[in-house]
């Protein structure tokens, strides 16, 4: 995946047990890297290697990415998931190879076509390329809801049968949110098991199962010449498309973007509008009609979910190297919004 960030280059060990690994699986134990690999940075969970191969294998393209993942559950729901949503046709990289905890690597990876393009916003990180993104906006919501709306149209059943005897992680919205609660418990948070309990108690109505990304936002689309490619399944589920709708709404009503406080409230309303435009993009291209109190349901989930991560830094002490985090930027807003819809006092952290 060719994204327009900073790179640098990986360490020697790890470009050698990658390599090992891509003779592994595809038999060919002459393979050598054209070029040296480098490290895509820009993500906050799993690392990207980019390399290129001298005379791949027949069917493989030369440009590849292994992403390396640190915790194999979510790894394999995550590469089942890609596997299937791009057999279907969907744009998003085709998954090579695969492997767990017990490989060459010693983490979980997968290995998958390497795509051009842009982040719908990229360089949000300078101020000048803010006022530009933030002015072309107008176009991200009709690409999420068309790029969604094409995702709920796929068949989940080959998902739903490769995933059926996963342990150790929830593949569906609703184990997600028992998981959820056992994690805040653990966590000592009081209040966020109070607000999981408040969702348990009160279930909104199930309808048709979609596949679910559950992480759709500017950053995990590329654009590239009208070509669009979705990436990062790790937060993928199977369950109702009003979670999906939520997250996406939730992301964009939110930003959660590093600005100057004097322009918080501006950046904060344009979010909403096109939140608002997402929905409407999203409902018209889908058919479909998205329930007021289902969607404010999910998106309390949606922020249950992310207090929840972001609990888990705190209670394993690795919240300091998270100050950019988007979930931390944005975390009072959606503290408040959980705290809304289930009446439970929530902390941001």
């Amino acid at each position: 995946m060719t994204v327009t960030v900073n790179t640098v280059t990986v360490n020697v060990d790890l470009d050698a047990r990658v390599l090992e690994e891509v003779r592994v699986a595809t038999g060919r134990p002459e393979l050598e890297f054209a070029a040296k690999p480098v490290r895509l940075t820009g993500g906050f969970w799993a690392e990207l290697l980019a390399f290129r191969l001298v005379d791949p294998p027949p069917g493989w393209p030369p440009d590849l990415v292994a992403r390396v993942m640190p915790d194999a559950y979510v790894a394999r729901k995550e590469s089942v998931m890609q596997t299937a949503v791009a057999a279907s046709g969907y744009p998003t990289p085709t998954v090579r190879a695969v492997g767990g905890s017990d490989s060459t690597l010693g983490q979980a990876f997968m290995i998958m076509d390497r795509v051009s393009g842009r982040p719908l916003m990229a360089g949000l990180g300078d101020r000048r390329a803010l006022v530009s993104g933030l002015g072309s906006a107008s176009r991200i919501p009709d690409v999420l809801a068309s790029t969604m709306a094409a995702l709920h149209a796929v068949d989940p059943g080959p998902v739903r049968d490769e995933l059926a005897g996963l342990t150790g992680i929830p593949y569906t919205v609703l184990g997600m949110l028992s998981f959820l609660r056992d994690s805040a418990e653990r966590c000592g948070r009081a209040d966020l098991v109070a607000a999981a309990d408040f969702l348990i108690g009160h279930p909104r109505p199930t309808d048709r199962e979609v596949i679910c990304h559950g992480d759709l936002h500017p950053f995990n689309v590329l654009a590239d010449a009208g070509q669009i490619t979705v990436l990062d399944w790790s937060a993928s589920l199977l369950g109702s498309r009003s979670y999906d709708v939520a997250f996406t709404t939730m992301m964009l009503a939110e930003p959660p973007l590093a600005v100057p406080s004097v322009l918080r409230p501006s950046l904060r309303a344009l979010g909403r509008l096109l939140a608002r435009r997402f929905l409407r993009r999203y409902q018209a291209g889908a058919g479909i009609r998205i329930d007021r109190d289902n969607l404010r349901w999910h998106q309390a989930l949606v922020c249950l979910r992310i207090l929840v991560e972001v609990a888990g830094w705190v209670h394993d002490g690795s919240i300091a190297g998270r100050s950019d985090h988007p979930f931390l930027i944005s975390g009072k807003a959606f503290a408040a919004r959980l705290a809304d819809v289930t009446g439970a006092p929530v902390r941001p952290r």
